[in-house]
């Protein structure tokens, strides 16, 4: 299967520690699929609830993704990047970022990872 960069896919990030991210969550691909050991980096996404502050990462409107989502926003997690395996994608992909968040994101993982 292909992995679209800037796709969101449902990913299992299994269970971690203390502030890793554990369980199902979507994603958006970050790196194409590295062929040798089957794995790519991805920006975990969570949905961003009313008053609580969220840092290091930039907010989507899930209205334009989605038809009837449960939550009106969502935050992707730059600060949270991480590898996974192609075995931890469950199904196909949901949607790719418009090229406005696309360029939100790249913003963010320069600020974030100290590239600018």
């Amino acid at each position: 299967m292909k992995y679209d960069v800037y796709g969101i896919y449902l990913i299992n990030f299994k269970n971690n520690t203390g502030g890793e991210l554990s369980g199902n969550h979507y994603a958006v691909v970050l790196t194409n699929i590295r062929k040798e050991c089957k794995t790519f980096l991805v920006a975990p996404i969570t949905s961003k609830k009313p008053g609580k502050k969220y840092r290091n990462g930039i907010t989507i409107n899930c209205l334009k993704y989605q038809q009837n989502p449960t939550n009106d926003k969502a935050f992707i997690m730059v600060d949270k990047i991480r590898e996974v395996s192609k075995f931890r994608v469950y199904g196909d992909k949901q949607y790719d970022l418009d090229s406005d968040d696309i360029a939100k994101l790249k913003e963010s993982m320069a600020k974030v990872l100290n590239l600018q």
